[in-house]
């Protein structure tokens, strides 16, 4: 991925003037001189304008082994071999450690850690994190692993790896990672936020299907290409990786848009649906734990495109997962592989009847006027296809083919001659197998089938390989908005912006106006009437001087006090948390948005799951992007990373601060919901329908306000049911009850608050808010995504149709205690809704 970089005209924000004749005292010597400086600064911004900047891959490593014979020194008893990944972006740096030992088994436990601390330059630079991983090496052992995951709020690719023994460094395990990146592409967020802006492909174990073009052939301008409508007018970027190479932590593959996969890879050895061999004792192999990472990637809102897959129902089973079909989808895959295949088709004949005139030109009919423009630069061989050399970060056809250097073929009256009789020959046969190519996509995709999961989708295609001609094509239209990790999570680390406050803690940290008022009008009144009066009246006035001011002082302190008093000095939490349980395996993903407001900020900090993926979520849309500091100074976020939890520190939660965090989560085994004995549905009236269902829960919590939409799309609700228990449903027979139903179950806990958006405008200096400012990059049809897939799914669901997919429920519930990042912190205002599919 290779963005496009600024001109010189951008780096340089006034133009310099040279004067005509030098100034007063200055010789002409002295004067040339300036100017050959000037000229050598010119060209100097203009280079540095021009190197490309290039954001490193998705899943990129740095690997370092300490100490080494740059540190100048010898060892402390052990080498550390220390990789780690995803540095640049934002979200979850993956961090894997291998001690050894050099002096034979450990006579005594070291307690150690490894600390990464941001440095050089991170945008922010105030949201920089340090972290540290606490690491034990056994007595008696020689070797000890470690592997973790830490939480990563800015744009920054340099970093400092230190091993800490008793709070200090110890001096040969120091090394630094990476480079910072130059101050110019700070600019513009599409610079160092290309992965936000375009789809992200991986291709696993397997290649793109290329079509091999004559070198001698004409290349046609595919409409994918100059006239681009697909979803962000961005070519996509590709790589291609092993299964064993992948990690196994989905909060390392979140920048991945797609993953394509053969279906022999899922279905072979180690089964998702087989019992994990950790059961007997053993540990799970490198691929079984990428294909689980993959699974949950594809809850929390990946596409996973299957090659060779099997029927849905047994792709379903291997992954453990309950694929949800909904017909109108199914309609809109299909009319979705008709338009790309047909749009193609279209650009393909126009081109055709072109050549067929000047290959067979009539001396009465002239030359065809449109279209004007035909084909990319002559020799691309890549254009179609061709080559698979995408995994090095470049554009599909290996460049970027929409810039506006491309040499285009004019067709005009000299085309004869700058084509020979071969080129149009070899031509024709090479678009004759171009057409062959479309009729095969059109007829393998449609043999396919598309399904929901989760935040997700699932594609199941027969054919053997991706076609890179038109597949990527549909499937960046089919991913959508979800193409952005920022809009898949619905929240922005680095700015923040405004609709924050549509989840504040009532009351808290605001103004008591009434209360203000009433001390304010005492205060009047004291001084008034009162105290004037009384002084007045024993010929005292003078005294005023000294009452008026000290009742001031008291009314002033009092208000202040009662601030204070009012919001108290424990810690109050809301939460809005959204649990989607998939009913084949009852495993659970969740999106928790935490409000948190304390007196005194906590001395042990805020404590979030391990395996969770947490995110702040600032209260911006007042600083600009151009404003941003980059500089790291003086690191002040800490964190502490172990196998159970992620301890941030205190200052991730100043005093008297309403502060918010956004966390996803897999829970494992969390639980179903089924219908018992459900009769089909009779519309003749022959045999009486059922008036109420059974339903069971095995969940570990009670749900209230359910409603369920059964697999035959009939409504069935009931006010709770309580945990591990069974309980009676009762029909709904009008929809438009049930649309009404699910309306106010949205309604009553819609997060709402005083809004303003900004950040529109085009220009980087003005953005504001970045969430709004990637939506009107890849804005489709007008769609605006803020709040993140789950919650986009919700108020799509029951706020604007008012409908289930059938199989399906939703339910509130009480907050889970785990959520709250302080334990105990006071819970208010709060709600937990639940949904999915039935078992």
């Amino acid at each position: 991925m290779t963005p496009a970089m600024p001109s010189p005209n951008d780096l340089i924000s006034a133009p310099i003037q040279t004067p005509s004749a030098p100034p007063p005292g200055l010789s002409h010597s002295r004067c040339m001189r300036a100017a050959a400086v000037l000229a050598l600064v010119l060209a100097a911004l203009a280079t540095s304008a021009n190197a490309q900047f290039s954001v490193p891959e998705i899943l990129s490593t740095h690997q370092v082994v300490l100490p080494n014979a740059a540190n100048g020194a010898g060892g402390s008893g052990f080498k550390a071999t220390i990789q780690v990944s995803n540095l640049m972006g934002v979200g979850y740096v993956g961090v894997d450690v291998t001690l050894t030992s050099t002096l034979g088994p450990l006579t005594s436990n070291r307690e150690l850690s490894i600390r990464l601390t941001p440095i050089d330059r991170h945008l922010p630079a105030d949201r920089a994190i340090a972290t540290e991983f606490p690491l034990t090496f056994p007595q008696g052992q020689t070797e000890v692993v470690l592997s973790r995951s830490c939480p990563k709020w800015t744009i920054g690719n340099s970093y400092r790896i230190e091993i800490v023994e008793d709070g200090a460094p110890l001096k040969p395990y120091t090394a630094e990672v990476g480079n910072p990146f130059p101050g110019y592409a700070i600019q513009s967020p599409a610079t160092v936020l290309p992965n936000e802006l375009i789809c992200n492909f991986l291709l696993v174990d397997t290649d793109p299907k290329p079509i091999g073009k004559p070198a001698d052939a004409i290349s046609f301008d595919r409409p994918g290409r100059a006239g681009r409508s697909l979803i962000s007018r961005r070519s996509p970027a590709l790589q291609t990786v092993s299964l064993q190479r992948l990690p196994s932590d989905w909060r390392l593959l979140r920048d991945i848009d797609c993953i394509v996969i053969q279906g022999d890879r899922l279905l072979q050895g180690d089964r998702l649906d087989t019992p994990t061999p950790g059961q007997a004792g053993g540990a799970a192999t490198a691929e079984r734990q990428a294909i689980e990472a993959i699974r949950d990637w594809v809850l929390m809102g990946g596409t996973l495109v299957v090659l060779q897959a099997p029927d849905a129902t047994e792709l379903a089973r291997s992954l453990r997962l309950k694929l949800v079909q909904q017909k109108a989808e199914d309609d809109g895959f299909a009319a979705l592989i008709t338009s790309v295949a047909s749009t193609m088709d279209d650009s393909l004949k126009r081109f055709r009847e072109v050549l067929s005139s000047v290959s067979e030109p009539s001396q009465n009919a002239p030359l065809p006027v449109a279209p004007r423009i035909l084909s990319l630069p002559i020799g691309d061989s890549d254009s179609m296809g061709g080559g698979n050399s995408m995994g090095g970060g470049d554009s599909m056809g290996g460049g970027d083919s929409m810039g506006g250097g491309d040499s285009m073929v004019i067709l005009g009256p000299s085309i004869r001659e700058r084509f020979s009789e071969a080129q149009l020959v070899a031509t024709g046969k090479w678009t004759e197998e171009v057409e062959a190519r479309i009729q095969a996509f059109d007829s393998d995709w449609k043999q396919g089938y598309r399904r929901s999961v989760g935040g997700g989708q699932v594609v199941g295609i027969p054919s053997q390989s991706i076609d890179s001609l038109l597949a990527f094509d549909l499937l960046e239209t089919l991913i959508g908005y979800r193409c952005s990790t920022m809009l898949t999570r619905g929240v922005d680390p680095i700015m923040g912006d405004f609709r924050s406050r549509r989840w504040l803690i009532p009351g808290v940290a605001e103004p008591p106006v009434y209360t203000f008022m009433g001390i304010l009008t005492l205060f009047v009144l004291l001084v008034g009437p009162v105290a004037y009066r009384w002084t007045t009246r024993g010929h005292r006035s003078h005294l005023m001087f000294l009452i008026a001011p000290a009742l001031a002082l008291v009314t002033t302190a009092a208000m202040f006090a009662y601030s204070i008093i009012s919001d108290g000095f424990g810690t109050t939490v809301r939460v809005r948390q959204l649990t989607w349980i998939d009913g084949a395996s009852g495993d659970a993903i969740e999106r928790t948005r935490s409000t948190l407001f304390s007196g005194i900020s906590p001395r042990t900090g805020l404590r979030f799951a391990g395996d969770a993926e947490v995110m702040a979520y600032p209260n911006g849309g007042q600083q600009r992007w151009r404003d941003l500091r980059s500089e790291v100074g003086e690191v002040r976020l800490h964190a502490d990373i172990d196998a159970d939890d992620q301890w941030l520190d205190a200052a991730f939660l100043p005093s008297r601060t309403q502060t918010q965090f956004v966390t996803h989560q897999v829970r494992r085994g969390v639980g179903t919901l089924s219908i018992n004995g459900l009769k089909p549905f009779d519309a003749s009236g022959q045999v009486p329908n059922a008036r109420s269902i059974e339903l069971s829960s095995s969940l570990p919590f009670e749900l209230r306000d359910l409603v369920v939409c059964s697999p035959d799309g009939r409504y069935w609700s009931t006010d709770s049911i309580k945990a591990g228990q069974t309980a009676s449903a009762g029909w709904i027979p009008k929809t438009q009850d049930a649309s009404k139903l699910l309306g106010r179950l949205y309604t009553r806990h819609r997060p709402v608050g005083a809004v303003s958006e900004s950040g529109r405008s085009q220009g980087s200096r003005r953005i504001r808010d970045l969430v709004l400012y990637v939506n009107k990059e890849i804005s489709r049809n007008g769609l605006v995504v803020t709040d993140g897939v789950f919650e986009h799914w919700l108020n799509e669901s029951l706020f604007v149709r008012g409908e289930l997919p059938p199989g399906m429920f939703i339910g509130i519930g009480a907050a889970s205690p785990d959520v709250v990042a302080i334990a105990d912190a006071e819970q208010v205002a709060s709600v937990r809704y639940v949904m999915g599919t039935l078992q």
